[in-house]
């Protein structure tokens, strides 16, 4: 019986993993696991679609891809990481591991969400630095009625 036990746990967890990696990455559901990740907005990509109706110039789209250059990397993979974190302690919590693991894990999953906020507050922060009043006014507006 624990062989079955072990062998449909197994089974699970690789259907589980399989269903993920299909879903994992690519640019359609990024956006979703960032939303998912963080409820800071993400200002980057809103200039990006809407650099005609904000009236950026030339040297502040350059400033803004050279910022969006700089930093999407690191939080690509912070916000991978918290969605493969939120899959570990799903999986870790129904193949009954211990609960000071599955708490370790969230905690390491909170810390990232922090760093997650951190790095959008300092993004919210250079763009303003970026942007006149009155494009920062639109591209808030933008985001409130999205």
């Amino acid at each position: 019986m624990k062989n079955y036990t072990a062998i449909l746990i197994t089974l699970f967890m690789f259907l589980i993993s399989t269903a993920y990696a299909g879903n994992h990455g690519g640019k359609g559901h990024f956006m979703e696991h960032m939303a998912h990740a963080n409820p800071v907005p993400n200002y980057v990509s809103v200039i990006k679609k809407n650099t005609e109706a904000l009236e950026l110039t030339q040297e502040q789209i350059n400033q803004v891809m050279a910022w969006n250059k700089a930093n999407s990397t690191k939080m690509h993979e912070m916000v991978m990481s918290v969605i493969d974190g939120e899959i570990k302690m799903k999986q870790a919590s129904l193949a009954g591991a211990d609960a000071q693991s599955i708490l370790n894990t969230a905690k390491e999953v909170h810390e990232t969400r922090i760093k997650i906020i951190e790095g959008k507050t300092r993004c919210r922060d250079h763009i303003k630095s970026i942007l006149s009043d009155d494009q920062w006014k639109k591209l808030t507006l933008m985001i409130i009625n999205k």
